[in-house]
């Protein structure tokens, strides 16, 4: 008897082997397609906002160069109005247009020919 019940053990472990190496198993690990094409969009979507950033950036860059020089040019004839106003104001006196009305054209005050015309705004 102890024969046979080592030849039934022999047939079980025979037929258990070949049953085991028919089975197949996936391997942990590979990406699948899903997954490569998440992942690729993935990294288009944060090349596009860089690019995006970037040129935000420039922009502001650009816009920010351009007030520095409307900025400075604004200074400029600020500076070239307030020289043209003094120029205007020495030019203008009273005592500059005598001058030169008696040195250079000849001229005489005569009061009793001065009319003086009311309302009028110099």
């Amino acid at each position: 008897m102890d024969n046979l019940a080592q030849q039934l053990q022999r047939q079980k472990q025979q037929t258990e082997t070949v049953h085991t190496h028919v089975q197949q198993h996936q391997i942990p690990g590979k990406i699948s397609k899903g997954e490569k094409v998440i992942f690729s969009a993935m990294i288009i979507a944060v090349l596009i906002a860089s690019v995006f950033v970037v040129t935000n950036y420039a922009n502001i860059y650009t816009q920010e160069r351009e007030i520095s020089n409307l900025n400075q040019s604004i200074n400029e004839q600020t500076e070239m109005n307030r020289s043209l106003e003094l120029e205007v104001s020495e030019l203008s006196s009273p005592d500059r247009i005598m001058y030169y009305a008696k040195e250079e054209l000849g001229m005489e005050l005569d009061d009793k020919q001065v009319k003086v015309i009311q309302g009028a705004t110099p």
